[in-house]
């Protein structure tokens, strides 16, 4: 059994890499391994957009994504400074700034680039889309 991170740069509207990420981390466990998280990173944090409005003839990877995560466990970190950076904000940098309106939501969470290189100790395999 083997561990394995996702390390996703491209942005949603990327959709044959994104769907190719997807099915390869939706995969995983019936291989007999772990993801044990989905690294979001550069134009990638986009995909952890919740507010993102797809037309109705186009697939939605923000649901893909939770399940994903639903069906495997994973983390879905999202680098907060390319977040932050892409108007990705968390519901904590939305009050703090006064505001109630975010648009990164359970299951993605923030963090930085220093607590993924930390999870990536614990993972055999770093796959990029």
């Amino acid at each position: 059994m083997a561990h394995y991170s996702i390390l996703i740069t491209s942005p949603p509207i990327e959709d044959a890499g994104i769907h190719t990420a997807q099915q390869f981390a939706r995969a995983l466990p019936a291989q007999g391994h772990v993801l044990d998280n989905v690294f979001f990173y550069g134009a990638g944090v986009l995909n952890a957009n919740a507010l993102s409005q797809p037309a109705s003839d186009e697939t939605f990877p923000y649901q893909r994504w939770q399940l994903v995560q639903s069906e495997t466990e994973c983390r879905l970190i999202v680098c907060i400074t390319a977040a932050l950076k892409r108007g990705i904000v968390g519901e904590a940098e939305a009050l703090e700034n006064g505001d109630s309106q975010y648009n990164l939501k359970a299951p993605f969470e923030q963090a930085g680039l220093g607590e993924f290189f930390s999870a990536l100790h614990n993972c055999n395999h770093l796959v990029q889309f």
